[in-house]
């Protein structure tokens, strides 16, 4: 059995909104796990938009085809919402994201207040996990802030004599952040980008932009049933009665038809007088 417009369509937008479900979802664990200063929130908020868009569009359209289906509805007032929605929700995680890809002087500032809070907390899994992924030591240089943490019986340089790194992992860290927010940015452009192709792709445009055409018969212009019209016709219909105008038109065309049977007996009248004549006139 051939797959229809409308199922092709489906089956591609279900794997490009979970393919870009998962992509939200490692930039939420790469979040948690190098500790990076983006807030769990917009990760969360990006995870579920692709799966909300999905569910959202396709219950609109459905919508839209069973009240286009029993001319109930005119213009889409549903999808329209659902659009406006969504846009300011893409808008909302795009702007955020960005935040977090701006300049490297103000990414600096998040990034060394959560390694502060890590260095005060003494957390030594999380310190730890950065310096091992990104292979260095500290935040701004190989002493600073670095894991083994100083004390009695560690020096500033503890990481540099332990694990001979010469690195400091600001840099590497920053970019880590910046990847993960591009990814949390590319997830809603992309959303958006979908939204629209759907919105003007055929198999959803004849549900929520119908014709507002329709025959004089009363029928649609997909019709199949169309009856046959005269020559000329003009329906001018107010308060659900025929105006003058069309009973005018209609009265011409009878006209036109009688006058034209009366134009081809008279003709073939004087042929047959014509020919009379002439047998006459050949007999003499």
């Amino acid at each position: 059995m051939a797959l229809t417009r409308r199922q092709l369509v489906t089956g591609f937008s279900v794997l490009y909104l979970l393919a870009l479900t998962i992509l939200a979802g490692y930039a939420l664990r790469s979040t948690d796990i190098y500790n990076l200063p983006i807030p769990d929130v917009i990760s969360a908020l990006t995870i579920a938009l692709p799966p909300l868009a999905g569910v959202a569009m396709e219950t609109s359209i459905s919508m839209n085809e069973k009240l286009a289906a029993r001319g109930q509805l005119q213009t889409s007032r549903i999808f329209q919402i659902t659009m406006a929605f969504f846009l300011v929700y893409e808008t909302a995680l795009a702007t955020l994201a960005g935040t977090h890809i701006s300049p490297p002087g103000s990414l600096n500032c998040h990034l060394r207040e959560t390694w502060e809070k890590l260095f005060r907390a003494k957390d030594e899994s999380a310190v730890r996990m950065i310096q091992d992924t990104f292979s260095c030591c500290g935040f701004a240089s190989t002493s600073d802030m670095a894991f083994p943490f100083p004390d009695a019986n560690h020096h500033a340089d503890a990481c540099i004599v332990r694990f001979e790194r010469e690195t400091p992992c600001i840099e590497a860290w920053r970019n880590e952040e910046r990847k993960v927010a591009v990814f949390l940015l590319v997830v809603p452009v992309a959303v958006f980008l979908w939204m629209v192709a759907i919105a003007l792709s055929p198999s959803s445009q004849s549900s929520w932009l119908q014709s507002q055409l329709s025959l004089a018969s009363g029928g649609t212009a997909g019709s199949s049933n169309r009856r046959a019209r005269p020559e000329i016709e003009y329906r001018d219909v107010e308060g659900g009665e025929e105006d003058s105008i069309y009973q005018e038109v209609n009265n011409l065309n009878k006209d036109s038809r009688l006058a034209t049977e009366v134009e081809g007996n008279r003709t073939r009248s004087s042929n047959g007088i014509r020919h009379e004549q002439d047998v006459w006139r050949e007999r003499a």
